[in-house]
């Protein structure tokens, strides 16, 4: 749903393009976000217990959050990820969205994820453009149920990254993901010595894959439904 009611002074940050662009995607995930993650599921060689599934299981979830940024580049539309630096757990060095676990002081999943934007890649996110609707996901290695918000911001923004956690920000254009191929089975190392074949995006040098691949492939999905209507 989209949540409370909002007036057209609380964008007062905004402008027109992003504005319309905000209220597109909350509409195409209010009427086409299940189809588009079940489509994205459709992709993946196997399926993922989703967050409620894995409780019944018995697994004992952690709660995170993660804001997806969205901006223009020379009119064109881009996304940022994050290279996270090598550490001793189960997503050292990977690229993912920024964001982290739920903490005791966030009154809410959206709060988790600005705070830890703002924690991790140094930039202020306005609540009003975080748009929900994308499919929570469960994480197995780490058993994270994670909400994903994609952020619409009015421009690039200046990264003041926080270097123990952040190796790098990788800025890919939007139309990179929906272009013939781009999600593609690669041999990945899941473990020392053992190799997976699992779907990934490639953008300059680095590997795209796990849950980030799969949040990436529903959101373009909703994205080219979206286009739809423009």
């Amino acid at each position: 749903m989209y949540g409370p009611l909002l007036r057209k002074s609380d964008f007062w940050w905004m402008d027109a393009v992003n504005l319309k662009m905000t209220e597109l995607l909350r509409k195409v995930l209010e009427e086409k976000g299940a189809m588009c993650s079940k489509s994205a599921d459709d992709l993946m060689p196997f399926d993922r217990p989703t967050p409620e599934q894995a409780m019944q299981s018995g697994h004992k979830i952690r709660l995170a959050s993660v804001a997806l940024p969205l901006f223009r580049r020379e009119n064109e539309w881009c996304i940022s990820l994050m290279k996270r630096t090598e550490y001793p757990g189960v997503h050292s060095g990977q690229i993912s969205i920024p964001g982290g676990e739920v903490e005791r002081q966030d009154r809410s999943r959206l709060e988790t994820a600005i705070r830890e934007f703002r924690e991790e890649m140094g930039v202020d996110l306005q609540p009003e453009s975080l748009v929900s609707g994308l499919s929570e996901r469960y994480i197995p290695p780490s058993k994270f149920a994670v909400s994903t918000y994609i952020a619409v911001l009015s421009e690039e923004p200046k990264w003041q990254i926080d270097s123990q956690e952040v190796a790098g920000v990788l800025t890919i254009p939007v139309s990179e993901l929906l272009k013939e191929g781009a999600l593609r089975a690669t041999p990945i190392e899941i473990q020392t010595g053992v190799l997976v074949s699992l779907p990934a995006y490639h953008w300059q040098g680095e590997v795209i894959w796990g849950a980030t691949a799969i949040i990436l492939t529903e959101f373009a999905m909703v994205w080219s439904e979206m286009k739809a209507l423009l």
